[in-house]
């Protein structure tokens, strides 16, 4: 008599499908057990169908980022010349994040890569620019 019930034995590992041996009910090892314990944990990615807002085609969003159609698979002409006004847009506007200037003193504010520049160069400046505000 083995731990799980006649009705859920098999003859065959439910991870690899080797034949079992001996006392084994449900797995050849303690690997495949474990391999079969992680595959069942791992999120499955349903197939998700989105609309193009450029060109209003639908497409499979293979990715949870993915906003437009395939540039080069189901993209028509005007959604890749869409989707290049949008590159030059994205260029142009880190060209003005890396260009902010201090909102005091009109030094370079700097922008480390990530997110929205600064609005001040420094502490001193920002600290002067909200005792200028609170004076007013």
């Amino acid at each position: 008599m083995g731990y799980y019930d006649n009705d859920n034995r098999t003859d065959e590992c439910q991870h690899c499908g080797e034949p079992l041996t001996g006392r084994q009910e449900r797995y050849c090892s303690a690997a495949c057990r474990q391999a079969r314990y992680r595959d069942s944990k791992k999120p499955r990615t349903p197939r998700v169908w989105m609309t193009c807002p450029l060109c209003g085609e639908p497409f499979e969003a293979t990715h949870p980022l993915k906003k437009f159609c395939d540039y080069e698979g189901e993209a028509e002409r005007h959604c890749q010349d869409a989707q290049d006004d949008l590159e030059d847009a994205k260029w142009i506007a880190e060209a003005e994040r890396k260009e902010a200037v201090c909102a005091h003193c009109g030094e370079p504010a700097g922008w480390s890569g990530r997110g929205r520049p600064r609005r001040f160069c420094s502490n001193r400046c920002k600290t002067a620019e909200h005792r200028k505000r609170k004076a007013a």
